[in-house]
C-alpha cells in the first residue's frame, strides 16, 4: 500500500461504522451547503445536497429513470410543443402550498437572461412556462424536445424558495463542520408501517481521506469520483463488489482553446487525437469497462446521420503514427522551429497518469508538451462531462466553441439553423452537418467517456449505476417499515 495512504487509513480507523445508524455518505469536494444554481454552479457535493433537499418537477430514480416529484403527473403533447404538468399537494417549509405560479417563477429564473444555471442554454427551446390553474404548469416550446424530462430532472433544476426554502424529501438537522445530518422531511405517524426514509450523514471531504475512510469501514458511500482520483482507489484496494463504475454518457477529452500557430490549421490539429494511443491509456488507468472513443456523440440520438469520425479514423495506429510524423514534416518544412502544446490538467494523481500517456504519444511525432499550471496559458484543457440527457444538441454545443480563440463558426451556424428548425427533418440534418464539420476540425481530441465511480457498502442494497452517474440519497436504501 503507498506510503502517503497509511496516515489517512489511521485517521479514518478513529471511527467504526455500522449497519445500524444513520447512511454515511463522502462526497469528493467541498463542505455540503445549500446554493442556488442560478446564481453559482454547484460542486459535487453541493449538487448532492441540493437534491436531497431540494426538489425538481420530475426526478430520477436509482435506475436515472423519470419519476414524479413535485410533479405528480405529466403529460407531452403528441407534438412535442407543450409539456403539462399536474403539481401534487406540497407545501412550503412555513406551512403554505406550492403554486403553479410560485413554480413557473421559479422555473422561468433557471432560464433568465442573467441566470448562471449551467443548464440555462439547454433549455433554449423553452419559449414560455406559464400557470394555467393553481396545481398545472404548462411549458411551450420552440422545437420538440424529447430530453426535456431528463433536464428538469436534474438537481440544477431544482424548485427552490429564498423566502420560503425547498420541498425535498430531506431537511438539514444539523450541521457539523463538512457534515451534514439529514433527516426526512416528512416522517411516519409513531407506529405507522409506511416506510421511513434512513437518516444520512452528509461529509465533503477529499479524495484520499474519503477512500480511506471507505476502506476502514467508516463511510458507507463514496461518491463524485472521477479519473483524477481512481488512482486511489486502486491503491487502497477495497473490494471488487464495492468498487461500481457507472456507464456514464458524456465527454471525456481534449479541447483546443487557443488556435494560433500550428494549431490554428485543422490538418495539424488532428495529429493530436490522431497519435494517441488509447489503448495504451485506458490499460494505464485499469479502470474496468472504460473504452475508448473516437466520435463526439456516443450514439445518433436524433442526428440525421451515424456519429461523425475524424478523417483518420479508419487508420490503425501504426497508420495513424505515420500519417502524422507525415503532416508534421511538411510542417517543419515551411515553419522551422519546435511543435509545442501547453496543456492544463487539474491537479491529481489520475491527471499525473494522463499526462504521462499523452506526452509520450505526441513526443513520438515530435511534439513537446509543456504542462502548464494555469489555466489561463493552456493551448488545451480536459473536458470531463456527464451529458445531462440524451442530447446530440448538448455534446456539440458544448464543443463548438470552447473559447474566443477556438470556434467552429461553420458548426456554430449549423447548430443555430438546428435551434431554429421548423421540422424534426431538418433539425436532424442540421445536427448532422455539426457532427461532421466538428469531427473535421480537430478542435476537440476524444478519448473516452467519462469515468464516474463510487465505493458502495453492501448496506445500500438500492444503489444502481446509471447512465446520468447520479445517485439520489433517497434511493440508496430501500425504506425502513
Amino acid at each position: 500500500m503507498k506510503r502517503w495512504l497509511l496516515p489517512l487509513l489511521l485517521l479514518a480507523s478513529c471511527e467504526q461504522a455500522s449497519d445500524q445508524g444513520p447512511i454515511r455518505v463522502s462526497v469528493i469536494g467541498g463542505p455540503p451547503t445549500l446554493v442556488d444554481p442560478n446564481r453559482k454552479t454547484p460542486d459535487e457535493s453541493e449538487r448532492v445536497l441540493l437534491g436531497a433537499v431540494a426538489e425538481t418537477l420530475v426526478s430520477f430514480d436509482e435506475d436515472a429513470q423519470i419519476g414524479p416529484a413535485l410533479a405528480q403527473r405529466w403529460i407531452v403533447t403528441s407534438d412535442g410543443l407543450s409539456a403539462i404538468f399536474r403539481l401534487r399537494n406540497a407545501i412550503w417549509p412555513n406551512g403554505k402550498a406550492v403554486t403553479s405560479e410560485e413554480v413557473a417563477r421559479r422555473a422561468r429564473a433557471i432560464i433568465a437572461p442573467n441566470s448562471r444555471n449551467p443548464l440555462r442554454d439547454a433549455f433554449d427551446s423553452i419559449e414560455e412556462i406559464n400557470p394555467t390553474t393553481p396545481d398545472v404548469i404548462e411549458f411551450r416550446l420552440t422545437t420538440p424536445r424529447p430530453p426535456l424530462l431528463e433536464l428538469l430532472a436534474q438537481p440544477e433544476s431544482s424548485i427552490l424558495s429564498r423566502a420560503m426554502g425547498a420541498t425535498g424529501p430531506y431537511q438539514v438537522d444539523d450541521r457539523d463542520g463538512n457534515t451534514v445530518n439529514l433527516t426526512a422531511r416528512v416522517k411516519p405517524a409513531e407506529g405507522s408501517k409506511d416506510p421511513r426514509l434512513p437518516n444520512i450523514r452528509l461529509t465533503g471531504e477529499r479524495a484520499a481521506l474519503a477512500v480511506a475512510r471507505f476502506t476502514t469501514g467508516n463511510t458507507d458511500l463514496v461518491l463524485g469520483g472521477t479519473y483524477l482520483s481512481w488512482p486511489l482507489v486502486q491503491a487502497a484496494q477495497p473490494s471488487n463488489r464495492a468498487i461500481r463504475i457507472d456507464p456514464a454518457e458524456g465527454l471525456f477529452g481534449l479541447s483546443v482553446v487557443k488556435s494560433k500557430g500550428w494549431l490554428a490549421d485543422p490538418v495539424m490539429r488532428q495529429v493530436l487525437g490522431m497519435v494517441i494511443d488509447r489503448d495504451a491509456l485506458l490499460d494505464a488507468f485499469k479502470a474496468p469497462g472504460w473504452l475508448g472513443a473516437l466520435a463526439v456523440l456516443p450514439q445518433r440520438y436524433r442526428s440525421a446521420a451515424d456519429p461523425a469520425f475524424p478523417p483518420w479514423a479508419s487508420f490503425d495506429i501504426t497508420g495513424r503514427i505515420a500519417e502524422a510524423q507525415r503532416r508534421v514534416q511538411a510542417w517543419h518544412a515551411a515553419h522551422p522551429g519546435p511543435l509545442q502544446v501547453r496543456l492544463y490538467l487539474t491537479p491529481g494523481p489520475g491527471s499525473t497518469l494522463l499526462y504521462g500517456q499523452l506526452a509520450a504519444d505526441w513526443r513520438r511525432v515530435g511534439i513537446e508538451t509543456i504542462r502548464v499550471t494555469d489555466a489561463a496559458e493552456s493551448d488545451l484543457r480536459v473536458v470531463d462531462a456527464v451529458a445531462p440527457a440524451g442530447s446530440a444538441l448538448w455534446y456539440l454545443d458544448t464543443l463548438a466553441c470552447p473559447s474566443a480563440d477556438a470556434c467552429s463558426e461553420e458548426a456554430l451556424d449549423a447548430l443555430d439553423r438546428a435551434r431554429n428548425a421548423q421540422s424534426l427533418l431538418d433539425r436532424s440534418v442540421q445536427l448532422a452537418t455539426a457532427d461532421r464539420l466538428l469531427a473535421n476540425s480537430g478542435l476537440y481530441v476524444p478519448l473516452t467517456r467519462p469515468l464516474r465511480w463510487s465505493l458502495v457498502s453492501p448496506r445500500l442494497n438500492q444503489f444502481k449505476e446509471n447512465a446520468r452517474a447520479y445517485h439520489p440519497l433517497a434511493y440508496l436504501r430501500r425504506p425502513d417499515r
